[in-house]
């Protein structure tokens, strides 16, 4: 029997502004966003952490999403896994467009591999991602949520965001 997990989009206010709507994701019966879990676990990289929280801000209020932040195809092909790196730390997010992206999971990637796949903390963090971006993609495409011009979020009253 699969065990299913519900989560929820969180609009993260701090980061948000004119030019992309920030979001992560909060599971069920948690009261952190994986972000903020993310934070809380590499506290001990707190100038990284600092260029990170910049980067998101520049991109809320100044840059918009640019894909540039970003490397591409850090999960299948096509599924939109993107991370925004900074020194060995990765954050794994989805990018909508240039107005929009959701921050999930991350952690940090030690010297001498080359795939998050090599250590298993990072690996299940990407699974978890990769999970997450699948039921946002289908949500999107069943027209149960839908991204705005302006990286604003509708979803449908009774939608189950669940993996």
């Amino acid at each position: 029997m699969m065990l299913t997990m519900k989560f929820g989009i969180i609009k993260l206010d701090e980061f948000s502004g004119p030019k992309a709507m920030i979001y992560s994701i909060i599971l069920e019966g948690d009261d952190m966003t994986l972000l903020d879990h993310f934070f809380e676990d590499n506290a001990g990289c707190e100038p990284k952490l600092t260029e990170i929280a910049f980067k998101l801000k520049t991109m809320g209020n100044e840059t918009g999403c640019r894909i540039q932040y970003f490397k591409e195809n850090e999960g299948s092909p096509g599924d939109g896994m993107i991370a925004l790196r900074c020194g060995h730390l990765r954050l794994y997010c989805l990018r909508y467009d240039s107005s929009c992206i959701f921050i999930c999971s991350g952690d940090y990637k030690p010297p001498g591999i080359s795939a998050y796949q090599e250590d298993s903390l990072l690996n299940e963090k990407a699974l978890l991602t990769r999970k997450i971006i699948a039921r946002i993609n289908k949500a999107i495409i069943e027209r149960e949520m839908s991204v705005n011009d302006d990286g604003s979020i509708e979803m449908k009253d009774d939608i189950d965001l669940e993996i």
